[in-house]
């Protein structure tokens, strides 16, 4: 047997192992989460609400930044508050050398929610996470990895995976829109940052589900639990978890754990989608090979991001959230007080304040609703 035919066998024996490799992403306890293997048609099935509970948080409370004293303009490094606030710092892993995001973790405090309130944060130049894109050489249209594109910029352009796609809400309506958003790890209502390293290409069902669902339901809870008892604090982790050498995370393991002790669990997030067929190697939908169309593409300039329409994340103007609102949502519709100005929202007019001027309480979705930085009342029992 020839030296190089022994090569060769040795390089495809390594190819193939790498094929079924798991990656491994290191957590803040310095050991090792393992990426469950999700099929990619999953349909809603036992996790309908798209997470599942798998146990306590398993937290290391040392290894959390520390709580401190400062104020609001120092902390947010804006404004000109002199506020003093109690805070953390949350901390934000480095992305890997597939440029994922890999986790972020800190201590939710109430002066945290409270600056959070009604405030949205912009998103920094060029969030969109691993996935979001393909990158394309411009001479061959020959695909390449967004490192190979950062290093010949005015030699290739990108194409956005987020196509347009036909939802359907809880009640069965169909409606036009895009199926991913950049889903915050860190949830920015917890005091999580606008940035790439905070977010991960997610399906609007993982980023919300239904009303309790997604990562809205452990995000909820730990902001309920501290708005209800401002002294308390959660130490919060959450890590995504990707399958091999896959651009789009499987799901999300988020852990809580209140200093009270009243929460202390660990749930996985899916990032699926009822009904599609994910491509979570690439990012974007498994469809037959198709020509790139040039007019889907994302031309080289600089500080300058793509916004669609229908993300979670965008503005919507307050006089297109009325009745045909629920078209636009994943959600049920929710409403608002003051003319839509309140920072909160309520499932059902009943079960608001009497001093509510109902003629200025206005319907929307509960999607735009958290994409304008609202929360749902505490005031409003939903068991």
């Amino acid at each position: 047997m020839s030296k190089n035919f022994k090569n060769s066998l040795v390089k495809i024996a390594i190819a193939a192992l790498a094929s079924f490799a798991v990656i491994t992403i290191p957590t803040y306890q310095h050991s090792v989460i393992s990426a469950k293997t999700v099929s990619v048609n999953q349909t809603y099935g036992e996790y309908k609400d798209y997470y599942t509970v798998i146990g306590e948080s398993n937290i290391d409370k040392s290894t959390f930044p520390e709580i401190y004293k400062t104020t609001e303009r120092v902390y947010k490094g804006q404004g000109t508050s002199e506020k003093r606030v109690t805070v953390s710092d949350v901390v934000y892993n480095p992305l890997d050398g597939y440029k994922r995001s890999t986790g972020a973790y800190g201590v939710v405090t109430k002066d945290m929610i409270d600056m959070s309130k009604g405030y949205r944060e912009k998103w920094e130049t060029n969030p969109e996470p691993s996935g979001w894109f393909r990158f394309y050489n411009r001479a061959d249209h020959e695909e390449i990895s967004e490192k190979e594109y950062d290093s010949r910029r005015t030699k290739s352009y990108k194409v956005t995976n987020n196509v347009p796609v036909v939802l359907t809400t809880l009640k069965g309506k169909k409606y036009n829109s895009h199926l991913f958003v950049r889903s915050h790890l860190f949830a920015d209502s917890l005091g999580g940052k606008s940035i790439r390293k905070n977010a991960i290409t997610g399906t609007q069902m993982q980023n919300v589900g239904t009303r309790k669902g997604g990562m809205q339901y452990i995000e909820k809870k730990v902001l309920s639990h501290i708005t209800k008892n401002p002294d308390v604090y959660v130490f919060y982790s959450a890590i995504p978890e990707y399958q091999g050498t896959e651009l789009l995370a499987r799901s999300v393991l988020v852990s809580a754990l209140s200093s009270d002790g009243v929460i202390n669990e660990t749930v996985r997030v899916f990032n699926t989608a009822d009904g599609f067929n994910i491509d979570y190697q690439k990012g974007g939908l498994l469809s037959p090979t198709a020509d790139v169309d040039t007019n889907n593409t994302e031309e080289n300039v600089e500080n300058e991001t793509e916004t669609t329409k229908d993300e979670v994340e965008s503005e919507v103007d307050i006089n297109t959230v009325k009745e045909d609102d629920e078209n636009i949502s994943l959600q049920n519709t929710v409403y608002v007080a003051s003319n839509g100005q309140s920072n909160v929202y309520w499932y059902s007019k009943e079960n608001m304040p009497k001093n509510v001027n109902l003629d200025k309480v206005v319907e929307m979705s509960e999607q735009t609703a958290l994409a304008r930085g609202k929360h749902h009342s505490t005031q409003e029992n939903i068991e």
